[in-house]
């Protein structure tokens, strides 16, 4: 048994052996001919079977990027004949157009031989009429709905991926550009017909919003899928083939100033801007004293519902104003992103007869037609009716005086001198002294049970404690963190970033109702010298072409490091106005 034992092993090593003194390295790609945003697959063989270790690749890293690499070992023997190899499968992305090399490889004292690759720009290829993207089997398109745009303005970037395979498992990487805002707008896959063959087209939009003057560059996005090679044995999933990758077309965008006739105030830009009104009532007859609600809803294409500055106040000594904290909401289309700000009010009428509510005018940029334009929301004017007269004759005890009085003598000599109705008036209002000393006893007696102080242990009244005080403790948290943000920011110059922070900073200052602009907040805050430097900051950010060392953000934080943990309404100055006029 021991000398089997022996022979295998030995026969073992000898074959090792005989397969490492045997073994070479080959390099082969599926392509060699290829646009700069096609992949091509590597395969790198080693005819043996190694332990440990792999090739050098860093020679192909100087032009191509690797995007995956994943190894297989293989070993069989058919009809006495063995085979064993090791498969390195890498797929390329060329860095560059042109003739590119994909160098010798080394491994175990063999060598692969080098191998030409012939890149070609996608864009002359497209435009070749040899080699068009649309006779390839699978290709990308990229579009922009616009060249060049104004600071805030929505641009509409579209990516598509264009097969006549069938592909499945899509993928693309996150679109990332500095100093903008993303949002993804839409999806959809549908079927095209080109040069007479069936397409599917995989088509993703974005909605860009561009904060910073310049140049903006739009990279280009790596969008991914598996070849389909068949189905499984109980014809359920398909089966992954070979990944395919593309690389999109990058773009460069000019982002223009906002148009210096226009402020701060009313630089909305938007294709279209609307504004309507509900009333709860139709609009129909209100009363002195009843409070009727008032919803206007705004709706901006191409503009987020952050952007949509707050409804102008309209004071009056005719009625009093309740406004809601504004509702907004981005709604995601083929067309980019539909911005929507409801505003809610309630009116409570103080004066009876005609209610005129004035007109409400909004400003903003048509971006279509390059030029202000305003949208109104019409006068109306309404009916107040006098508010219903108290009827306190309802009352039943006051109704049997009431009865007997109209029956006593109608002089007014006789009354007095009634005996019978001064005992029943003595009576009554003895009867509604007790019934009123009987109640409050009784509210007494019921709200000291219902509040009847207990002992408490010192575990116990610590955990009320820290309940009580958590919200405030974690809002004082969330201004500290948020405080030393916009420091950062300020101190990198980013002012919009630290524009942006100084709301986010708003909000957790007045948690019970977040400012909507830095007009807002510092009218909670009283604070004149802050008010100044607000803005201050929106003019340097929508006049822009100075440097951020322009505006002094030294004074600005030092301001806002006096507040450091948030307002509640009781401690708010303003306070609400009673609900009811006064009659």
């Amino acid at each position: 048994m021991k000398n089997s034992y022996l022979k295998s092993l030995f026969s073992v090593l000898v074959f090792l052996s005989a397969s490492l003194s045997w073994a070479d390295l080959k390099a082969t790609v599926d392509r060699s001919e290829i646009a700069d945003n096609e992949s091509l697959q590597l395969v790198v063989r080693y005819s043996g079977q190694p332990m440990v270790g792999e090739p050098d690749f860093s020679g192909i890293e100087r032009h191509f990027d690797i995007v995956s690499n994943s190894r297989q070992q293989q070993y069989s023997v058919i009809n006495g004949n063995s085979e064993s190899f090791t498969d390195w499968k890498m797929l390329l992305l060329p860095k560059r157009s042109g003739e590119l090399e994909i160098p010798s490889l080394t491994f175990k004292g063999s060598a692969s031989k080098p191998i030409k690759i012939n890149v070609q720009s996608a864009t002359s290829r497209a435009n070749s009429s040899t080699h068009s993207n649309r006779n390839q089997p699978v290709y990308t398109e990229t579009e922009v709905d616009k060249a060049s745009a104004y600071l805030q303005e929505q641009v509409m970037l579209t990516v598509r991926l264009i097969t006549s395979v069938q592909l499945q498992d899509f993928s693309l990487t996150e679109l990332e550009i500095p100093n903008t805002l993303i949002q993804k707008a839409a999806e959809n896959q549908y079927q095209k017909v080109i040069n007479g063959i069936n397409h599917l087209v995989v088509e993703i939009k974005f909605a860009l919003f561009p904060q910073q003057i310049g140049k903006v560059e739009i990279p280009p996005l790596r969008m991914g899928a598996y070849e389909v090679t068949g189905y499984g044995q109980f014809g359920g999933f398909p089966t992954r083939g070979k990944r395919i990758l593309r690389l999109t077309e990058g773009k460069t965008i000019d982002i223009l100033p906002k148009p210096d006739t226009v402020s701060a105030d009313q630089w909305m830009p938007s294709s279209n801007l609307s504004i309507s009104d509900n009333w709860s009532n139709g609009s129909a007859n209100l009363k002195v004293g009843e409070p009727v609600t008032r919803t206007i809803t705004i709706n901006a294409q191409g503009l987020t519902a952050a952007q949509i500055q707050p409804l102008p106040e309209q004071p009056s000594d005719n009625y009093k104003l309740y406004p809601d904290q504004p509702r907004l909401s981005d709604q995601a289309g083929s067309k980019g992103i539909l911005g929507q700000r409801i505003e809610t009010y309630a009116i409570v009428p103080s004066k009876a007869g005609t209610l005129v509510m004035p007109p409400i005018q909004i400003q903003w940029w048509d971006t279509t037609n390059n030029k202000l334009q305003t949208s109104t929301l019409a006068a109306k004017t309404l009916s107040v009716l006098a508010a219903d007269p108290i009827d306190i004759s309802a009352d039943n005890s006051t109704g049997t005086l009431q009865t007997q009085l109209n029956d006593s003598p109608s002089t007014e000599t006789s009354i007095p001198n009634s005996p019978q109705i001064q005992k029943l008036a003595t009576l009554y209002r003895w009867s509604l002294l007790l019934n009123g000393l009987l109640i409050t006893a009784l509210i007494v007696v019921l709200y000291f049970q219902r509040f009847k102080v207990k002992p408490m242990s010192a575990e116990s009244n610590a955990a009320e404690l820290t309940a009580e005080d958590k919200e405030t403790s974690l809002g004082s948290r969330n201004l500290r963190r948020q405080f030393k943000l916009i420091k950062r920011q300020a101190s990198n110059g980013n002012l919009s970033a630290m524009r942006a922070g100084i709301l986010k900073w708003g909000s957790y200052l007045f948690p019970e109702q977040a400012p909507e602009s830095l007009k807002q907040l510092g009218k909670s805050l009283g604070n004149a010298e802050l008010i100044h430097q607000f803005s201050q900051l929106d003019q340097h950010l929508f006049n822009s072409y100075a440097s951020a060392d322009e505006f002094n953000t030294a004074e600005l934080i030092a301001n806002l490091k006096r507040y450091r943990r948030p307002v509640t309404k009781q401690e708010s100055t303003g306070g609400l106005k009673p609900l009811y006029p006064d009659q």
